[in-house]
């Protein structure tokens, strides 16, 4: 890093169990995909409300990594009536198996 440039924006999170740091600029986001999904992503942000920015932006520094094969399989799981690992929205208490 040159003296007076500001660190690489990033954000941190969990995908797949481990500790994932995902670009989170527009240039380094673009970065990390390939052409054509940098040229949907450039159209997407131009359709885009201000307010939304954010979401899109995350979901799109997301795209190289495994997330959305790990959400896959949380909704099939969801789907099939397993609630393993859930919580109730009023308590930090896990819900019952589904019977």
């Amino acid at each position: 890093m040159d003296e007076g440039s500001e660190p690489d924006a990033v954000w941190h999170t969990v995908v797949s169990g481990r500790a994932v740091d995902l670009p989170a600029t527009l240039p380094t986001i673009r970065a990390a995909l390939t052409p054509a999904q940098a040229a949907d992503l450039d159209a997407e942000i131009a359709r885009t409300p201000a307010l939304d920015l954010p979401l899109v932006l995350a979901r799109w520094a997301l795209a190289p990594t495994e997330a959305a094969v790990e959400d896959e399989a949380v909704f099939a799981r969801l789907a099939s009536g397993d609630f393993s690992d859930c919580v109730s929205a009023g308590s930090d208490e896990p819900r019952p198996e589904a019977s």
